[in-house]
């Protein structure tokens, strides 16, 4: 069966324009055709969040940061908006992971684990410490919110919305039309993003052992 072709009652371009959460919860509404879905929307919303964060494809260009501090024991509390550790370093020297048993064990070696949300350096070290890491997509939660994801793929967040909201809908024709859509918006941005960061270049394979 072909894809539903799906039509908004009230097709407004202001989403698109504003990039707010109101917007964003207006053309929700607009595209699913319903007005009494303002209290189940800001949950359509949080789902597809989660479900962004674990779509590999979008995690891939979601922001990183990299924060530094001291601590005199070893131990520092984790940033809250930390997604994923990508590298963690403390006096200079690049540290590696164990797991909570294997490092509440070790007495020694460049090794951390972690207690709930926070970072344990094996030995209680004294000394500086940096890590970078990917960033959690910032929550939408009053109405003037926005963030990276809805300024630069408002297609992508309103699709998954929509297919979501179909969901709960029990309309299983409009959630796959609206999935096809999602599909389709997250790999123009994705190539869009590999665009600008290749230049459109296509990557030179080299032959083995060839240096």
């Amino acid at each position: 069966m072909s894809s539903p072709i799906i039509v908004p009652v009230n097709n407004s371009a202001s989403g698109a324009v504003a990039g707010t959460y109101s917007a964003l919860r207006k053309d929700i509404a607009s595209w699913l055709n319903r007005t009494d879905l303002t209290d189940q929307i800001p949950g359509f919303v949080k789902m597809a969040e989660s479900e962004f964060s674990r779509d590999a494809r979008l995690r891939s260009s979601f922001l990183t940061a990299e924060v530094s501090g001291y601590t005199p024991h070893g131990e520092f509390a984790l940033p809250d908006d930390m997604l994923e550790l990508m590298e963690l370093r403390f006096n200079g020297d690049q540290l590696h992971e164990l797991t909570f048993e294997e490092g509440r064990h070790a007495s020694a070696g460049q090794y951390f684990y972690r207690r709930g949300g926070v970072a344990v350096v094996v030995g209680a070290p004294s000394g500086q410490w940096s890590l970078i890491y990917k960033q959690k997509l910032p929550a939408l939660v009053f109405d003037g919110d926005s963030n990276w994801l809805l300024r630069d793929g408002y297609d992508v967040y309103l699709w998954k919305c929509c297919e979501l909201g179909s969901v709960f809908l029990r309309d299983s024709e409009a959630a796959t039309g609206y999935n096809a859509k999602y599909e389709l918006a997250v790999e123009q941005m994705m190539a869009a993003i590999n665009s600008q960061r290749w230049g459109g270049a296509s990557l030179a394979v080299r032959a083995p052992g060839v240096v």
